[in-house]
């Protein structure tokens, strides 16, 4: 069963683990799974299980978004739906703003919200208030 899916996530596979440096044999010992499995996998003629996947993300230092294609434009398989991609994009400075939350401990961020609150709101935001 060839998709292209697979054919993208073997694709990519392959070149992580070349330009590693690793052999097929490597892969599938670290991965626990037999070669001929590991290849059929870097051939596109099977997805591995989400175990596995996550294990060859970690072996390849490859993140899952480019196994997985989510970057490019796959057909989805018949019978199948695509999920709705999402219309709105975030301003950078928002995107900024929340990369930077990640790092931060709770306490932080209680106190971050408790200074947000305290902030003129802008024309914009009045409108759309759920106190009005």
């Amino acid at each position: 069963m060839k998709t292209e899916l697979g054919v993208h996530l073997g694709m990519s596979a392959r070149t992580a683990r070349r330009s590693l440096g690793l052999t097929q044999a490597a892969v599938a010992q670290r991965l626990g799974v037999a070669r001929e499995v590991y290849a059929r996998l870097e051939r596109g003629h099977m997805l591995p299980s989400i175990h596995t996947l996550r294990g060859l993300c970690t072996v390849l230092h490859v993140p899952p978004h480019a196994l997985l294609a989510l970057d490019a434009t796959i057909e989805t398989p018949p019978g199948r739906k695509r999920p709705p991609q999402p219309t709105r994009t975030e301003p950078p400075a928002l995107v900024d703003l929340q990369k930077n939350l990640r790092g931060l401990s709770r306490s932080d961020l209680r106190l971050l919200n408790a200074l947000a609150v305290t902030l003129p709101a802008s024309p914009a935001r009045r409108r759309s208030s759920p106190e009005e």
